[in-house]
């Protein structure tokens, strides 16, 4: 005998729970991301084939760059895409942040609830997560998105081997640290630069204009600020966004200011990794902003002393997404970047006491002044950059 039409109607009304249930978590799982996106599909499309979204393989995928190049945006759009695959998924955003603020143990209680569905609180300390994670999460195949990771100790807690997850895992780990990715042996991972002239045109008219171009009477003032950005999407939308609430009048002036000062909000997100290097690093970074863009590294190594051994610290630098070393050997650095730089020496001290001068005119006024001649370590006279 066939099931009575009420158990039908009970089981189609189970199925419809069911399925709203489902669709209802993953809208809530699904991340924000802005709409006024330029040029990532070329991004999400290298990463996927990375990925291997179709294999069975546990892989674990890098995409590394400097603050404000667009690793996190990147990073939600797979997420997002892969998300429907997995029964157990986790986005772990700031993990710099919130591990000096509530801890590592804070961090693996999180990862562990997230993917078990239930509040973990447990555990203790580091070594105690660590079991906990292996053991628990060891037979879940699991999307997980590791943001901002900037420190080894980060991924030794919570990622340290590929076996802590099931098998078809998927990790997804933005840092601007590409040491980081040493713990698991990351050999596939993706470096993000900046957007060309034609993409920062689009993304800053996006923000200051609401369309993908700028109508003729703002071509110059919209040049001027791709130019200023130097292809930084962060730059790029808060700049577009800021003009757009700004009196036009108002425009040059503001764009004046951020020609040699960055906007605080680019600043700020910049200097995070300023403020993780040592000492040595600090100063090596700020001699290349102020004085030794587009020279040869080799020649480089030796402006400095042996005790601040330049090689380990251009290494750190270049990990750090700070510099990189083109392919003809020339040292580069991001114009925001040397700005930063350069904002640093000037805060830290007034021109009389500058030991580092980057100014032709300003250099040749010190030169002339025995009282000041002194405290220079280092000044540029003829430089192209």
């Amino acid at each position: 005998m066939g099931p009575t039409k009420h158990a039908q109607q009970a089981r189609r009304s189970v199925c419809k729970n069911n399925h709203t249930k489902v669709f209802n978590e993953l809208k809530t799982a699904y991340l924000e991301v802005s709409n006024c996106l330029v040029n990532v599909d070329n991004h999400v499309d290298a990463i996927m084939e990375l990925i291997g979204p179709h294999t069975s393989e546990t892989r674990i995928i890098g995409i590394c760059g400097m603050g404000g190049i667009g690793k996190t945006t990147i990073a939600k759009i797979i997420y997002n895409q892969l998300l429907e695959k997995f029964d157990c998924c986790c986005f772990m955003p700031d993990i710099r942040e919130k591990s000096k603020c509530e801890g590592i143990e804070f961090l693996q209680n999180q990862l562990i609830s997230n993917i078990l569905k239930n509040k973990c609180t447990d555990i203790m300390n580091i070594d105690d997560g660590i079991k906990t994670i292996k053991y628990r999460l060891s037979n879940k195949r699991v999307l997980l998105l590791l943001d901002d990771v900037h420190e080894k100790k980060h991924m030794d807690a919570l990622a340290g081997e590929c076996d802590w997850f099931g098998k078809g895992s998927k990790l997804i780990i933005t840092t601007r640290n590409k040491e980081v990715l040493d713990v698991l042996g990351v050999k596939s991972y993706y470096e993000l630069w900046g957007m060309n002239h034609d993409q920062s045109l689009q993304l800053f008219s996006k923000h200051a204009f609401r369309r993908d171009h700028p109508l003729n009477e703002h071509i110059k003032q919209s040049e001027r600020a791709i130019k200023i950005a130097g292809g930084l999407p962060l730059a790029l939308e808060i700049m577009g966004s800021l003009l757009s609430n700004t009196k036009e009048e108002k425009w040059d002036s503001k764009l004046r200011k951020w020609e040699s000062d960055p906007h605080k909000d680019v600043r700020s997100r910049l200097k995070i990794s300023y403020d993780e290097l040592e000492e040595k690093e600090k100063q090596i970074f700020l001699d290349i902003a102020c004085l030794l863009i587009g020279y040869d590294k080799d020649i480089v190594v030796h402006f400095w002393e042996s005790e601040f051994h330049p090689e380990y610290a251009m290494d750190v630098l270049e990990n750090m997404s700070l510099i990189k070393i083109r392919e003809d050997n020339k040292v580069w650095m991001h114009d925001q970047l040397r700005d930063l730089g350069r904002q640093i020496v000037c805060q830290e001290t007034n021109i009389n006491k500058q030991i580092r001068v980057w100014d032709r005119e300003k250099a040749l006024d010190l030169l002339k002044s025995p009282k000041t001649k002194k405290k220079v370590e280092a000044l540029r006279l003829r430089l192209d950059h």
